[in-house]
């Protein structure tokens, strides 16, 4: 798959100056010195800025061929009816119903080798259309009888339980405070257990059903 990316080329014009007085004394060839060694440096600092934006992009570009040469196999692979791939996918309407379609994915080896910002780019570049606010998801590849991939969005689950856990965890933080508090030491020495109230330490079996509803 070949993709085109064009970068805004840009265009520098060097300013000069120029004395046209007819009265061309030390002083003012001096001044005319001092201004246009000061522009120049000031076009050339302007100049330089500009480089380093191309760097920066030519830096991002080699990056995500990089990607795509380290997981090229993946990429152009088959992809298999009801696995699940890490990528990007997006929405397609018809008759008044949204289906969603496989874009593009990455290795897991490749998703855990690299920054996310950097994945989540050149999934974008190297994508089938340009996704805008594209984020990473989970899917569930749905082959259909004309070959057209579908997919399943998976990471809405995933999402819940990072909520889910994020509560949890904090309030394991908050029980492991109470129980490291002198008076509920003692309290432990004394009975043998903690007070009702710090007890149960919750953990991941039975997350979901504590706060009830999982939306």
């Amino acid at each position: 798959m070949c993709i085109n990316s064009n970068f805004g080329s840009r265009n520098i014009y060097h300013r000069s100056m120029y004395d046209d007085s007819s009265n061309n004394n030390s002083s003012s060839d001096d001044n005319s010195i001092i201004l246009a060694g000061s522009l120049e440096e000031s076009d050339s600092s302007q100049y330089n800025s500009y480089d380093d934006d191309d760097d920066d992009d030519d830096d991002d570009v080699v990056e995500y061929d990089s990607i795509h040469n380290e997981d090229s196999f993946h990429f152009y692979n088959e992809k298999e009816d009801g696995k699940y791939y890490i990528g990007l996918c997006h929405p397609y309407y018809l008759h008044n119903t949204v289906h969603w379609l496989f874009s593009t994915s990455v290795s897991a080896r490749s998703f855990l080798q690299h920054d996310y910002d950097n994945i989540n780019n050149y999934l974008y570049y190297y994508g089938l259309v340009r996704i805008p606010n594209h984020e990473v998801d989970i899917m569930q590849v749905h082959r259909l009888p004309d070959e057209t991939c579908t997919v399943i969005i998976k990471t809405h689950w995933l999402r819940i339980i990072q909520r889910h856990w994020k509560r949890t965890y904090a309030l394991r933080v908050n029980i492991l405070r109470q129980r490291f508090s002198p008076q509920m030491l003692q309290y432990n020495q004394v009975h043998g257990n903690y007070p009702p109230s710090i007890c149960h330490m919750p953990s991941l079996p039975g997350m979901l059903s504590v706060y009830g509803n999982t939306t």
